[in-house]
């Protein structure tokens, strides 16, 4: 495997950990101002705006495979065309899903964007 492959997969396991290292943090000290609750919302966004794309990559990228004929069954049960035909499917719903989460993050990012912190004074002992 060549150092640019090796390169593609530890993306794909930083983003997950990095995922998951952001819902321990928040998990242990959620947002005090409405701006970091924005700033988190707006590299979640991006985030999610990128899914539907390198999804359609990946999946060309198993469908150069296929037609260069470097794919073939473990043969566990099913047939590659049939393994194929999951692999598609399942792709096409976290596609859909990507995009519902997109605009659904966008959305709460543009309205807490205008929420502003409201400061109050200190009760007096």
């Amino acid at each position: 495997m060549t150092d640019n492959r090796e390169a593609v997969e530890r993306y794909a396991l930083d983003a997950s950990q990095a995922h998951s290292e952001l819902v321990q943090a928040l998990a242990e000290s959620p947002p005090k101002y409405p701006l970091e609750a924005y700033r988190i919302l707006s590299g979640l966004t991006r985030s999610a705006h990128e899914l539907p794309q390198l999804l359609e990559l990946f999946e060309g990228g198993i469908d150069r495979l296929r037609a260069a004929g470097r794919l073939e069954t473990d043969f566990r049960g099913a047939s590659l065309e049939e393994k194929l035909q999951d692999f598609h499917v399942g792709l096409a719903a976290a596609s859909e899903a990507s995009q519902a989460l997109e605009r659904g993050l966008d959305q709460a990012y543009r309205a807490i964007g205008h929420v502003s912190y409201k400061e109050t004074a200190e009760p007096e002992l």
